[in-house]
């Protein structure tokens, strides 16, 4: 038994607060893990989708240090574990039988390691999530099914919920329309108001997900050209493959939305300010903060030192009737994953970027518009 070959993995949140290595039989490689679009998946990690993958420990091997985390009981199934100092969510322990799985984000490695077998629990979304964003990986179409992946019903790309939504708001919406936005424990509540005045007021460089960081192109934006409103009722949405984005959240990809601070208030209707609810503040670079809930682990915000007057939402905490992408809310950019190049799980991310362009274009077509975001 000594001379089964084995693969050393190491989990660990983005301070290194928690590290846990383990190894794994060659034979049970790669793991098999698929993309979780549940309602609570979404409002626990501020992402569109999430994924883990059980670890194979046996009898007396090792576990982690669970004692260091924060626990957080978000059915009667599970429990999940995160970092109190930087939000990184690690681990869920089940209650049937103890068993433990881990993000795949928090893993130093996928490639080779974690197979992305299809996507579950779409039926939650109401228009497909982001499995209309991921129709394939390595250019193998994934599976998509309802609920529990393998047993429930399968649904074709594009589904949507048929059913008419009475509390589907009118578009062009009226001028005093908000979307609300939570975390799984509601300890964050916040709304966001469609584009005004005040919204052309806010200042920023250009991002990099339209200007490529690791460019010659300088991010400026000497004329503030108000990049974050693709249409006059809509805010820019983007996806993020970035390191430090994948460390501080456990999962592949980030999801953001970009809303200037002005159109952003609390659920007691007052303005916005820094920090409010249950936020815990993480500074992940010397430019930047993020903030996460400090009861659930969700994602909240990402807050730049060099554009305070607009925020980075994290997408899955958006409650548009719609569905999850909140597309009468945001526009998403097709034409780049920022910091693509990054992208640990190069698979993944190619899979990301190809189904984008194909959202896009098939966007467009439906519209006879042209994206401006390009």
């Amino acid at each position: 038994m000594s001379n089964i070959a084995k693969t050393s993995i190491t989990s660990s949140c983005s301070c290194g607060l928690s590290t846990f290595s383990f190894s794994i039989p060659n034979e049970l490689l790669p793991l098999p893990t698929y993309l979780c679009h549940c309602n609570t998946s979404r409002r626990i990690s501020g992402a569109l989708c999430t994924t883990y993958v059980d670890i194979p420990l046996k009898p007396g091997d090792p576990k982690p240090d669970l004692d260091s985390l924060t626990a957080y009981a978000s059915s009667d199934i599970l429990t999940r574990y995160f970092c109190p100092t930087c939000g990184t969510h690690l681990y869920l322990k089940y209650n049937s039988d103890g068993h433990l799985s881990v993000s795949t984000g928090s893993l130093d490695r996928t490639d080779g390691v974690v197979e992305f077998k299809g996507h579950m629990w779409i039926s939650d979304t109401n228009d497909g999530g982001a499995s209309d964003l991921i129709p394939s990986i390595n250019e193998t179409p994934l599976k998509r099914w309802a609920s529990e992946a393998l047993t429930s019903p399968e649904l074709a790309r594009g589904w949507k919920h048929t059913t008419p939504n009475p509390n589907k708001p009118t578009f062009p919406p009226p001028p005093a329309e908000k979307l609300h936005a939570h975390c799984h424990c509601n300890g964050v509540s916040f709304y966001i108001s469609r584009p005004d005045t005040l919204s052309h007021v806010a200042t920023s460089p250009f991002p990099d997900l339209l200007v490529p960081y690791h460019s010659s192109t300088s991010p400026a934006n000497p004329t503030n050209t108000p990049w974050w409103l693709p249409t006059p009722t809509q805010y820019l949405a983007g996806t993020c493959a970035c390191t430090s984005c994948r460390r501080s959240s456990g999962f592949e990809i980030t999801w953001w939305a970009f809303v200037p601070a002005a159109n952003i208030s609390l659920s007691d209707s007052s303005p916005f300010e820094r920090y409010f609810g249950t936020q815990t503040a993480y500074r992940s670079a010397n430019h930047c903060v993020r903030t996460f809930c400090r009861v659930c682990g969700s994602t909240v915000f990402w807050d730049g030192d060099e554009r305070p007057t607009i925020v980075d939402i994290a997408v899955g905490l958006l409650d548009a009737p719609e569905g999850a992408r909140a597309e009468e809310w945001v526009r998403w950019c097709d034409k780049r994953v920022s910091f693509a190049e990054l992208g640990r799980a190069g698979g993944f991310v190619k899979g990301l970027e190809e189904g984008l362009k194909r959202y896009g274009d098939e966007r467009d077509e439906k519209e006879g518009t042209v994206d401006i975001t390009t």
